[in-house]
């Protein structure tokens, strides 16, 4: 890619600083902006050989100052920044420390037509100079947060997610999310492949919905591989992307049995910023292509310049299946089609210059109360499916931050029942958004009160009399996941005499099913002076579970492990 540049003008004022003879020589100073002289944030600096060659590269801070060790090889110094002619500096007479105050020219136009090489492959297109001259800007945006992990690392903390929508709707059914403390990450998002590989292979291991999809990040978009496969045109942005231009990519050839992705990369042209590339899946079937899939990527320029990738996600489709009564009465097994979204974004980040950053993320503070309107001090609250939690302070008073948008449902976290993994549902449900504290009361139950709420909307019991004692288990396979559907018993008998001697187990009638997340529960009128077995049955032709626990309180809480085995014949 070849381009006509005007005058490399720079203004320098600059004076040789002699360092000592052993020390290392440094190329340091600040780059402003030639109209308004307020210092340029976020340049890329970057020392070259003479064969055009980089030796070392850095970024200007929030004050546009810039700091790079020189090199015997060091020819010239090149600033490179989204929204700015490029400038150029002969450094081959300097070989001591160089200070130096850089001036950059803002572009009139974030479509400053330049001389390209055209792809054959590309219908030719009258915007075609001015698309290659946004991608010259796109470009320098892209590789602004690649110089940012090489030279400034931070520490990051990032929030992954899981979210079920609701048919093909952007509604959210169900979240998950997880954290992740990066402290030594170098970037907040990696593509899984190389762009050579995406490029001739595809964005996915299947043409079908059921593959492996995979998604751009900074060095494939910047790659040699994929501008040389893509075709680009500029396109206007829709009213809610005010004073945005598009830079919209296309594969130049599309193959069958291939997926590949076709999307914009959207610059703020006021902010001379790089805001986010949106992009679409190609060569899926009609039934996939009608639940979008594709994905996004936002960056984010942090006020010391670098620039990261704060936001990430694909959009893409699944299949739950479900047993249906077709127009013939017959039952028979159907797969119901839905999106889902994984991602993540950027909660916060810490640099070693003492900037930091926040991401604009939701709140949510709980009052809880014992069921006598006493405060709830030190219960630990939760958020299902989720990493997020706290601990209620003298007054019952929690505040849970850096909530991503989406709904979630609060738990209660008993330790004796957190042996169980899970956590003690509530009615208290929400949906949270962006810059929003969500204000709420619960009213705090015992582990025991809970089990008893659960046994009589579960139709156990009617009604659960005082002084019950209390069951509450789950059962788990051998990988973690959740035994759904077993059949569970009680038996009940007192405990040994000193000779050990046992009386007869007395069953319950009613036996109970796991549920969705293997739990089970029993209420009853036992005696504290007993001990209670519990009989997993997991279908015919395996072995039952028999699990046997004495009362030590009113509340027995049980984790049983599930190894399916078959019965052996007699």
């Amino acid at each position: 890619m070849r381009r006509a540049f005007g005058a490399a003008a720079v203004a320098i004022a600059a004076c040789a600083v002699f360092a000592q003879p052993a020390a290392a020589q440094f190329f340091s100073g600040t780059v402003r902006d030639s109209v308004s002289r307020l210092p340029v944030a976020g340049v890329i600096v970057m020392l070259l050989d003479s064969a055009g060659g980089r030796v070392a590269r850095n970024l200007t801070n929030e004050r546009g100052a810039f700091r790079v060790q020189l090199d015997a090889a060091v020819q010239r110094a090149r600033f490179v920044r989204i929204g700015f002619e490029p400038r150029e500096l002969s450094m081959s007479a300097r070989r001591d420390d160089v200070v130096s105050d850089v001036t950059m020219f803002a572009l009139p136009s974030m479509l400053q037509p330049i001389q390209v090489l055209a792809n054959s492959r590309c219908a030719g297109k009258k915007d075609h100079a001015s698309a290659m001259g946004l991608w010259e800007q796109v470009r320098a945006g892209i590789l602004a947060t690649i110089v940012a992990r090489e030279t400034n690392p931070a520490r990051l903390h990032r929030l992954g997610y899981e979210r079920v929508m609701d048919g093909n709707s952007t509604r959210i059914e169900m979240m998950r999310v997880r954290a992740d403390s990066a402290d030594t990450a170098a970037t907040t998002f990696f593509a899984a492949h190389s762009a050579k590989d995406l490029v001739r292979f595809g964005f996915s291991t299947d043409s079908g919905s059921a593959g492996t999809f995979f998604g751009p990040d900074a060095d494939v978009l910047l790659s040699p591989y994929f501008v040389g496969e893509y075709c680009f045109d500029v396109v206007s942005g829709p009213r809610s992307r005010p004073n945005q231009a598009g830079l919209h990519f296309a594969p130049a050839e599309h193959r069958r049995e291939r997926v590949d992705i076709d999307g914009t990369m959207w610059i703020d042209t006021l902010a001379r910023t790089l805001k986010d590339v949106e992009f679409k899946y190609l060569g899926l079937s009609y039934g996939a292509m009608r639940f979008g899939p594709g994905g996004r990527i936002s960056f984010r320029t942090i006020p010391n310049g670098v620039v990261l990738i704060d936001q990430w996600s694909l959009r893409l489709v699944s299949a739950r299946p479900d047993t249906v009564l077709n127009p013939k009465g017959v039952i028979e097994m159907k797969n119901w089609l839905y999106a889902d979204e994984t991602g993540g974004e950027l909660a916060r980040v810490s640099f070693a210059d003492g900037t930091t950053w926040t991401a604009p993320l939701g709140t949510l503070r709980v009052e809880a109360v014992h069921r006598d309107g006493t405060p709830a001090a030190g219960a630990v609250i939760a958020l299902a499916a989720t990493d997020y939690f706290g601990t209620t302070d003298a007054k019952g008073v929690v505040e849970i931050k850096e909530l991503l948008p989406g709904p979630y449902a609060v738990r209660m976290i008993d330790p004796r029942v957190a042996t169980l993994g899970i956590g003690l549902a509530t009615p208290l449900k929400f949906v949270a958004a962006r810059e929003m504290t969500t204000v709420a009361k619960l009213t705090i139950s015992t582990a025991e009160q809970l089990v008893a709420d659960r046994c009589v909307s579960s139709h156990q019991v009617k009604s659960v009399p005082p002084g019950s004692s209390f069951v509450i288990g789950r059962a788990i396979m051998p990988d973690g996941s959740a035994v759904v559907g077993a059949t569970v018993s009680f038996a009940i008998r007192p405990k040994g005499d000193a000779n050990n001697n046992s009386a007869p187990w007395q069953w319950i009638k009613e036996d109970v099913k796991t549920a969705d997340d293997g739990m089970f529960q029993a209420c009853y009128g036992w005696t504290p002076q007993s001990e209670v077995m519990v009989r997993v049955h997991l279908g015919e032709g395996l072995v039952d579970i028999d699990v046997t626990e004495p009362f030590v309180s009113d509340l027995v809480v049980l984790k049983i492990p599930v190894f399916p085995t078959s019965r052996s014949n007699p």
